[in-house]
């Protein structure tokens, strides 16, 4: 029995790890990198930066990259949210993408990233 339960805690460790796990971007001042997120608008979802939620976003400058995704557009098909990420300034910032339908108060997901702008 004490093998069964480390086992699962274990396993229930590893599949929670990826989850809280970010993703980090170090960029020097002038660099840029590019950042994508898979999301279905058909359906009604879509990732947006939440301004409130991100920290220190003024020494970034991020724009809009578009939409990617298959030449046939079906209902329910998956699309690429791309976003350009350029370090204005030295510093820390994070980012945190909001995956939710307009309509709706809160998201049904995040994903914060976090960018090292150093000299």
């Amino acid at each position: 029995m004490k093998a069964l339960s480390s086992r699962l805690l274990a396993i229930s460790f590893f599949i929670a790890l990826p989850a809280q796990a970010g993703d980090v971007i170090t960029l020097a001042p002038g660099r840029s990198a590019n950042f994508s997120l898979q999301e279905n608008l058909t359906t009604g979802y879509s990732w947006r930066i939440d301004q409130s939620a991100s920290r220190n976003l003024g020494i970034l400058s991020i724009s809009d990259g578009g939409r990617g995704g298959g030449r046939r557009r079906m209902v329910g098909s998956p699309s690429v949210r791309h976003w350009k990420i350029r370090a204005l300034a030295p510093g820390h910032a994070e980012i945190v993408f909001a995956y939710q339908r307009p309509w709706e108060p809160a998201p049904v997901q995040t994903r914060t990233v976090e960018v090292e702008v150093a000299p």
